[in-house]
């Protein structure tokens, strides 16, 4: 039992990961507030979180914000190009309701592929930014052929990024009781444990590709 409750004990590590992940979130939601700036926060979550996995601990705050300055331009040209992108997909949607029978079939299965496309962009691209170092049209090229070539990652990185929220809104009563603690530590939790997945998913590629100066 003393083992157990030492400092360097399972309970102890197990407190001191939480409060990183704790600390983290509160950076992602904080610097996510201007809209523009959210893509460069996922980008430096990310970062810190697959070091993390790595074994690579350091400062979780001094590392966070150097993430989000290395990456600013090249994220929000990221969360940008996404954000388009999903606002003519919208669009879209409401212009295939107009259709109906075989060509409105046809119009929202084209849109279904268009969004599942766009999800599997938006999941792997961050991690990618994090991890690599390479220029805007190559990252989100990769981003998207490592999404498509690691279908079961990308199914666990969809299961663990949304399961939670869609949990929680099927039960309006444990949302509003674990809304706090989701808006405080959900963001930190989630990205460290897609890093996982993604930690492993990259290792294939890392002899392929140049590393970012972590």
């Amino acid at each position: 039992m003393d083992g157990f409750f030492s400092v360097d004990g399972p309970l102890m590590r197990a407190l001191s990961r939480f409060a990183q992940l704790l600390a983290l979130s509160v950076l992602w939601i904080v610097c996510s507030v201007p809209w523009i700036t959210a893509g460069a926060s996922t980008a430096a979550l990310y970062t810190v979180t697959l070091r993390m996995v790595r074994g690579e601990e350091g400062k979780v705050a001094s590392g966070f914000f150097r993430a989000w300055r290395e990456n600013f331009c090249q994220a929000t040209l990221i969360h940008l190009l996404l954000t388009v992108l999903a606002a003519a997909l919208l669009l879209y949607g409401q212009a295939a309701a107009l259709f109906t029978g075989g060509a409105g079939l046809f119009f929202t299965g084209a849109g279904a592929l268009m969004w599942l496309l766009w999800l599997m962009e938006a999941l792997f691209v961050y991690p990618a930014q994090a991890r690599f170092a390479n220029p805007l049209p190559v990252t989100v090229k990769n981003a998207w052929l490592m999404a498509a070539g690691n279908v079961p990652v990308l199914l666990g990185v969809f299961l663990i990024t949304g399961l939670p929220a869609w949990t929680l809104l099927l039960n309006t009563e444990l949302l509003i009781r674990t809304l706090p603690l989701w808006l405080l530590a959900g963001p930190g939790l989630i990205a460290w444990l897609n890093s996982f997945l993604f930690a492993k998913c990259f290792q294939r590629y890392i002899p392929e590709q140049n590393e970012t100066g972590e």
